[in-house]
């Protein structure tokens, strides 16, 4: 038998890489950093593999204080003995007498670095999280002493992590919540700690986005403290970046709540050096004044930036007589923004564009990106709102993807017209989802011009036949992804077409496509789902003969998976077939991502 000191170094990289990323993941909890003191002492192969991951890291970990006194809660009773093995049950930190204890993982840092002579061991990261309590910062400023007495070089950090998974916050205050005293005392103690033992901090970032205020009150008297050093920013504050002696003057990343930017002030941010900018819950008048610095006067020039998100807070109807009145103006001598500025907004490197929840019903909105060599697109709104983007922008994409909700039924003609328009411009998009919240028929043009599309989603209520016709005039087109696929509008006709007997689904004489090789659909209907819609599944499948890799999810019942694999046999190419039960997830767009 093989020993498992013995295994080939390639096998123990990866054990040690995945064991490695779920201790010290982002939805890692402290608990699991003590499994990887008993991988390292293994052998000293899988010791110098694990000592880097587990080194560059320092966590500290709010839990809260497990009510032992209650002889059901046993996972409080673990948590209250908790010792890591190769700790010999001293603690990480000291028990707090409010409503959480910190925890370090300094010590097991230390343990894993042999022959330091003394001399502390360097950490790049810092995170502070929380998970079955909200944060009360009692006891931090202890946990932090206590790494530092255990050896950890805390003036290496660079990166500063909050996270938080206490039943996340499902929506976004515009205001910051009201904390008592003793915990906002608290997070500023802590965050004058951190600042002092780790003054080098270049980045800081939170998952998910929508932290607790009190971490928010934590993270704005250090983004202050690092304002002038800070080069990414992406963490809600519960204060403006507001300085007199100084401006983010290296920020090339920010993401920021709107009513946060505007109270910032002028020029707090300046434009010319971001590459990334994010706006969350983004008034439809947001102002752009926070960029700007006093020698803008005609013009502001993001001339760096190569990704931009909006996130409005409302999709509440805007007009352009909406803007002149927000801006006192009439129309001459003014270039219509999406927010509020006199000037010319213009963006000379953006590639990737995000906006949702679009509020505006006029086309001029997006006419400040025509000269942007914008590739990528996604856009979420009301289909009354999205359809006044401006088709010229579709001409240079590689990348769109378009989301409408809350279309009134009335409106389904209306967005069929709009898709069939889109597919009908002329536009070099490679990757395109088009997404839509309610169920509408799709409607194909004579003449479809996206001949370099290679990845299509639909996801929406697609008949077959009107697929098929899509995909027919697509002949780049290599995966496609199908997302409600059903047979209503035209089952009668698709019997007509296939053969109708159950299981006896045969293939046109000519072929719909040989282009795709991989096709991914949604049973949907749950354990009723009805036979017409599988037949139609079926015979889109057999119109595809190139497809090698075919995937359905959804296959609640045992004869939708016999009827598939049934049909699959008389399919010359597939070579792979996933057959997954579980309920409706929805495909997750390989868009760009700002969060």
């Amino acid at each position: 038998m093989v020993s498992i000191a013995d295994l080939d170094n390639r096998i123990v990289g990866r054990i040690v890489n995945v064991a490695c990323y779920g201790a010290t993941g982002s939805s890692a909890r402290l608990s699991t950093q003590g499994q990887l003191v008993g991988m390292a002492s293994v052998s000293r192969t899988w010791h110098e593999l694990v000592r880097p991951h587990l080194q560059s890291i320092l966590i500290i970990e709010c839990q809260p204080t497990p009510d032992v006194s209650q002889p059901s809660n046993k996972n409080a009773k673990r948590r209250a003995a908790w010792k890591s093995p190769a700790i010999n049950g001293n603690s990480s930190s000291k028990k707090s007498s409010g409503t959480c204890i910190w925890q370090t993982n300094a010590e097991l840092v230390h343990l894993l670095q042999q022959h330091t002579n003394g001399v502390p061991v360097p950490v790049s990261r810092l995170r502070v999280q929380s998970f079955d309590t909200a944060p009360d910062f009692t006891g931090f400023v202890a946990a932090m002493d206590n790494a530092r007495l255990e050896r950890c070089r805390l003036d290496t950090v660079t990166s500063l992590v909050i996270m938080e998974f206490i039943g996340v916050p499902t929506a976004v205050s515009t205001a910051a919540s009201t904390l008592d005293s003793h915990t906002e005392n608290g997070a500023l103690l802590a965050a004058e700690c951190i600042a002092k033992h780790a003054p080098n901090v270049r980045s800081m970032v939170c998952a998910p986005w929508n932290v607790s205020a009190a971490f928010r009150q934590l993270a704005s008297p250090l983004s202050l403290a690092y304002l002038k050093q800070l080069h990414m920013l992406s963490i809600p504050l519960a204060t403006p970046l507001r300085s007199d002696s100084q401006t983010a003057s290296s920020l090339t990343t920010l993401h920021i709540h709107a009513h946060i930017l505007a109270a910032s002030g002028p020029g707090i941010v300046p434009a010319q050096q971001l590459q990334v900018l994010r706006v969350h819950d983004a008034p439809a008048f947001f102002s752009w004044e926070a960029f700007a610095s006093t020698g803008d006067s005609d013009q502001l020039e993001f001339a760096s930036l190569t990704a931009l998100g909006i996130d409005f807070a409302s999709d509440n109807v805007v007009t352009t007589a909406d803007f002149y009145s927000s801006i006192n103006r009439t129309k001459s001598s003014v270039h219509v923004t999406m927010g509020r500025d006199r000037r010319r907004v213009v963006f000379p490197k953006l590639h990737s564009l995000s906006v949702s929840k679009v509020p505006y019903t006029y086309a001029e909105a997006w006419r400040m990106f025509i000269g942007a060599p914008v590739r990528r697109l996604a856009v979420a709104g009301p289909y009354a709102h999205v359809r006044y983007v401006d088709t010229r922008l579709l001409h240079a994409l590689d990348s769109l993807d378009v989301h409408t909700v809350g279309a009134e039924k009335s409106s389904h003609g209306r967005f069929t017209s709009f898709v069939k328009m889109l597919l009908g411009e002329d536009s070099n998009v490679t990757c395109a989802w088009l997404r839509h919240s309610e169920a509408f028929p799709l409607s194909v043009p004579e003449t479809v011009r996206w001949s370099q599309l290679t990845e299509l989603c639909l996801a929406a209520y697609v008949p077959a036949l009107a697929l098929l016709l899509l995909v027919g005039q697509l002949p780049s087109l290599h995966r496609l992804v199908v997302q409600r696929i059903a047979g209503d509008a035209c089952e009668e006709e698709i019997d007509s077409k296939m053969c109708a007997p159950w299981g006896n689904i045969t293939a046109p004489a000519v072929p719909v496509s040989t282009s795709v090789r991989e096709l991914q659909m949604h049973m949907g209907g749950g354990p009723t789902a009805r036979i017409p819609t599988l037949q139609a599944m079926c015979y889109v499948l057999l119109c595809l003969p190139g497809v090698r890799r075919l995937a359905v999810k959804q296959v609640y019942c045992d004869y939708v998976r016999d009827f598939i694999q049934s049909s699959a046999q008389s399919h010359p190419a597939l070579a792979n077939i996933e057959l997954v039960r579980h309920v409706f997830i929805a495909a997750k767009s390989p868009m760009f991502v700002l969060d």
